[in-house]
């Protein structure tokens, strides 16, 4: 574990960091949260990241805190860790109080943590999940403490032997993975969920739509259905840590509806134009 976290306006011992039982995160998971990555001590995106966080807590009622000391909390808590490159995890709780009325909470707790980020992951091997998403559900654009949905679909699929979940909406629709969104490419085009449809408005997914149309290659949003994956030259997933990491199969947890047989495999010679997007990205970082 790193050394060092960030908790209501001071760097501690990250072992020695505590946080009230009274907290609403803790009573309720009313937190909203960001991952982030950074690389020579700059955060990809931060604006971006901030602008969803601060959203999702005026969804709740809660002020944002100022946005000048949370990008210092970030950055002191980068120095402190010594890691210029790194996973940066941003959390500010609704506060503290013991009714359940977000208008009880005082005192929202901010935390910031850092850790070296982890290595390139290999292809994942998705399993479509019988969990699934409210595309309808409050605050659908943050990233909220409301995260079980998500963990319990990753478990069921790893109990299954794949690496990672594909999640549908409530109507059938493809939403995203369990901690990516997703993308297929297709007739030398890429389609995504668009937000409707209930994923999250990604950072990443946002910076790939921008590198595919700087490079001439049509983005399309539009719902997405489990034949239209099955019919996918690749699929790719977009997070804030691992970037763009293109899938290595598909398949389908037993009586998932409109799902049975599916049985993705990716292309043993990956399309050059995955390379193209990936390397525009990075350029971005």
């Amino acid at each position: 574990m790193t050394g060092y976290a960030w908790i209501d306006g001071a760097v501690v011992p990250r072992d020695e960091a505590r946080i009230s039982i009274d907290d609403f995160a803790v009573r309720y998971g009313a937190a909203c949260f960001e991952t982030m990555l950074a690389r020579g001590g700059r955060v990809f995106r931060v604006e971006a990241h901030l602008d969803r966080l601060e959203a999702g807590l005026r969804g709740m009622g809660v002020a944002p805190p100022p946005r000048a000391s949370t990008v210092a909390a970030i950055e002191e808590t980068l120095r402190a860790n010594g890691l210029p490159d790194a996973s940066v995890r941003l959390t500010v709780t609704a506060g503290s109080g013991r009714s359940p009325d977000l208008r009880a909470a005082r005192a929202p707790c901010v935390i910031v943590t850092a850790d070296p980020p982890p290595a390139r992951p290999a292809p994942p091997r998705l399993q479509v999940a019988t969990a699934r998403i409210d595309a309808r559900r409050p605050l659908a654009g943050a990233k909220s403490g409301q995260f079980l949905t998500y963990l319990l679909a990753r478990a069921e699929v790893r109990d299954a032997g794949a690496d990672d979940a594909l999640l549908l909406n409530h109507d059938g629709a493809v939403v995203e993975a369990a901690a990516a969104n997703i993308f297929i490419l297709r007739d030398g085009g890429l389609e995504t969920p668009p937000i409707a449809d209930g994923p999250l408005p990604g950072i990443t997914r946002a910076a790939l739509i921008e590198v595919a149309r700087s490079l001439g290659v049509p983005v399309m949003e539009r719902t997405l259905r489990v034949p239209d994956l099955a019919r996918a030259a690749a699929i790719l997933l977009t997070s804030s840590i691992a970037g763009i990491v293109p899938a290595a199969s598909l398949v389908a947890a037993p009586g998932v509806s409109g799902a049975a047989g599916l049985d993705w495999r990716a292309p043993m010679a990956p399309p050059s134009l995955i390379g193209r997007l990936i390397a525009g990205y990075e350029a971005l970082l």
